[in-house]
């Protein structure tokens, strides 16, 4: 009886230990997910700003947030436990353009919710703005 139960407490703390490891790992896989979707819908975003963009939010493409969203979909598209949850496009006065993305990424121990920011500047608005050949990072 003792070896029966030696036996189950080895396997009680294996299997919350297991848990412990796989939660964790789906949610770092979901903060690195959201950066990555961030990224991507930031590109996909500056790739739709016209040539004479005012850097301001108005100025903007009509289906930025929808780009963006769209973008954020297939890069997540492939992880099953991270699903984008929430996706915001703004404008600053330096000319770039700031992608937020939020995700969720289910674990064995609950859900876990990550930001990814990005920021980034259309090509054709850094040196009119900044007067400056090369612009700085966001």
């Amino acid at each position: 009886m003792d070896g029966s139960i030696s036996v189950l407490r080895l396997f009680s703390v294996l299997t919350v230990f297991m848990a412990l490891v796989i939660s964790l790992f789906t949610r770092q896989v979901g903060a690195a997910a959201a950066q990555g979707a961030a990224d991507a819908a930031a590109i996909a975003v500056t790739d739709l700003v016209p040539p004479g963009w005012d850097c301001t939010e108005a100025g903007l493409p009509i289906g930025a947030a929808a780009t963006a969203a769209r973008a954020a979909v297939d890069r997540t598209v492939q992880l099953a436990a991270v699903q984008p949850t929430a996706v915001a496009v703004r404008a600053d006065p330096t000319c770039s353009v700031i992608v937020s993305v939020r995700v969720e990424s289910d674990g064995w121990l609950g859900a876990g919710n990550a930001l990814g920011v990005a920021c980034r500047r259309p090509p054709t608005a850094e040196g009119a703005a900044l007067r400056a050949p090369v612009a700085p990072p966001c």
